[in-house]
């Protein structure tokens, strides 16, 4: 039997550049939230979903970015 496999991502914080601003956290709050100033993504692989792609493209600095959780690949962003 064959099944086709779920796409799971993986996201970084340049914790760096990150302002905190908490438009991820806004954006997908199920999967961001800001702590101490600082955005907090996921802490594992997750399977893919449009709304943190649009949460890291919302970023005003930058700071996130989506990686394949197999492959360690970053996603190019629209």
């Amino acid at each position: 039997m064959t099944g086709k496999q779920e796409t799971m991502w993986r996201v970084e914080a340049d914790h760096g550049a990150c302002m905190g601003t908490g438009i991820c956290a806004g954006v997908a709050p199920h999967r961001f939230q800001v702590v101490d100033g600082r955005s907090v993504p996921p802490a594992g692989p997750f399977p893919a979903e449009e709304d943190v792609l649009d949460a890291v493209e919302s970023c005003p600095m930058e700071a996130l970015r989506v990686l394949d959780a197999v492959s360690g690949e970053v996603l190019e962003l629209s």
